[in-house]
């Protein structure tokens, strides 16, 4: 009997490799190969003790997978069987939602860290959903039209990619002493470096990882030698966030570099990544023009990710926590902070098409009110002035510039009021670089 059984469990152990989109060498496809027979099911057997099943169906959790070989991971594994906790986990939900440096900016992070640090919680679960601001779900559907008119050149996105580090290092220097895990429900762009920067990841079952040759394409210039150069620093940065998940040196010049292919053999259970094509489990990147990208299915497929989640309830069962509790605390702080400045981006257009209509000399006090209102509100968010910057090309330099122009006008006006004095209309863009001239990505 234990013969059989022992084929049994092999079977099954086969199967989960079955699950990726298309091995790179497949036996049954070969010209040699026996033809492949009808699996006959075991005969049956006293079952081994097992808990009680849940009231329902659940989907059990596949008994592995490339991903789930621990040993070789930093980091504290979010996984039940090594948390050892003995009670159901409190789990902490981090969002990292919308446009990179702008949703997800510093800030909001620098609150969400205060209160996770308050709240001390069993567990947290990183949930991405970043593809250059398309969002799949319902989050900010309020504004969402106004999103699409405002939509971000992706190379902007990426420029901010040093500021992408230094938060990243945060959040592992002030949270690496909880087991953390990473769930993606969609990234796509520079948004991809947070997905692979915690070495344990889910992905949802139409997430993609995909994208981040945008990196490479901030080495602008004509000059080939400062070009190569930038081209260095700018993918050196990238890597560098991707390796605080354990990602190695093959995996990340793929991702980044469109020159570079990828795929990968099996060791055991072990995925051994190569840069090229001559891998005998997995060819994920033959293109020398695109950088290597994901589906969940490849990415489980060749150990990448340590599963496929369908929600955040699956996730946690499949880390071995049938029960928990869910703190929102991190979800309410984020979509506040969002809300809040979002609303006011809104009205500022409003302000701002203002500010543009022709006014009367004695109306200059009304116009500069519009610009002090303006930088009040990019010194309050970070984000809105960001949005402003990268959609239009406002900066508080700029407005600055423009307060201190209408200043001058003020008093030119004063000056003249004992004199014959000014008549009709101005015209109403207040001199210089104004907001309706946005700058060029780069």
């Amino acid at each position: 009997m234990k013969p059989i059984l022992l084929l049994a469990a092999f079977t099954v152990s086969a199967a989960a490799y079955a699950q990726s989109d298309a091995p790179a060498t497949d036996p049954s496809s070969a010209p040699d190969a026996a033809p492949q027979q009808e699996e006959t099911p075991a005969p049956e057997a006293t079952p081994v003790a097992a808990p009680a099943a849940p009231a329902g169906p659940v989907k059990a959790p596949p008994p592995f997978t490339l991903g789930r070989t621990v040993s070789s991971k930093k980091g504290k594994s979010p996984y039940a069987t090594d948390t050892q906790l003995g009670h159901p986990p409190v789990v902490y939900v981090i969002p990292m939602e919308g446009y990179m440096g702008i949703d997800i900016s510093a800030l909001v992070y620098d609150r969400i860290i205060k209160d996770v640090k308050e709240k001390k919680p069993d567990l947290i679960v990183f949930r991405i959903n970043s593809a250059d601001g398309q969002m799949n779900d319902k989050y900010m559907e309020a504004v969402d039209n106004a999103r699409k008119e405002d939509k971000i050149d992706p190379r902007r996105l990426a420029s901010g990619l040093t500021d992408y580090r230094d938060l990243a290092a945060k959040l592992h220097n002030e949270l690496d002493t909880y087991p953390t895990v990473m769930y993606v429900q969609d990234a796509r762009g520079v948004s991809c470096v947070y997905a692979l920067a915690w070495p344990y990841m889910f992905m949802a079952p139409d997430a993609r990882i995909a994208g981040l040759d945008v990196v490479g394409a901030l080495g602008g210039g004509n000059d080939i030698d400062i070009k190569a150069k930038m081209f260095n620093a700018w993918t050196g940065i990238g890597k560098g966030i991707l390796e605080l998940g354990g990602r190695p040196q093959e995996l990340t010049d793929a991702l980044i570099r469109p020159d570079r292919t990828l795929s990968a053999d099996i060791d055991g259970r072990t995925t051994k990544w190569r840069s090229d094509t001559a891998g005998s489990w997995y060819v994920i990147d033959q293109s020398m023009e695109v950088s290597a990208r994901f589906s969940a299915k490849s990415a489980e497929g060749s150990g990448l990710t340590d599963g496929i989640a369908e929600d955040i309830p699956d996730l946690l069962y499949l880390l071995g926590y049938p029960e928990y509790t869910l703190s929102d605390s991190g979800e309410k702080i984020f979509r506040d902070y969002n809300t809040a400045w979002r609303k006011v981006f809104v009205e500022s257009k409003k302000w701002m098409k203002e500010f543009q209509e022709e006014m009367l000399p004695s109306e200059i006090g009304k116009r500069k009110q519009i610009l002090e209102k303006m930088q009040k509100m990019f010194k309050q968010y970070p984000s809105f002035a960001k949005m402003w910057e990268w959609t239009r090309g406002l900066t508080d330099d700029q407005l600055t510039v423009l307060i201190e122009q209408l200043n001058q006008q003020i008093r030119d006006n004063n000056q003249k009021k004992s004199g014959s004095g000014t008549g009709g209309k101005t015209g109403g863009k207040g001199g210089g670089k104004g907001p309706g001239a946005p700058m060029g990505p780069g």
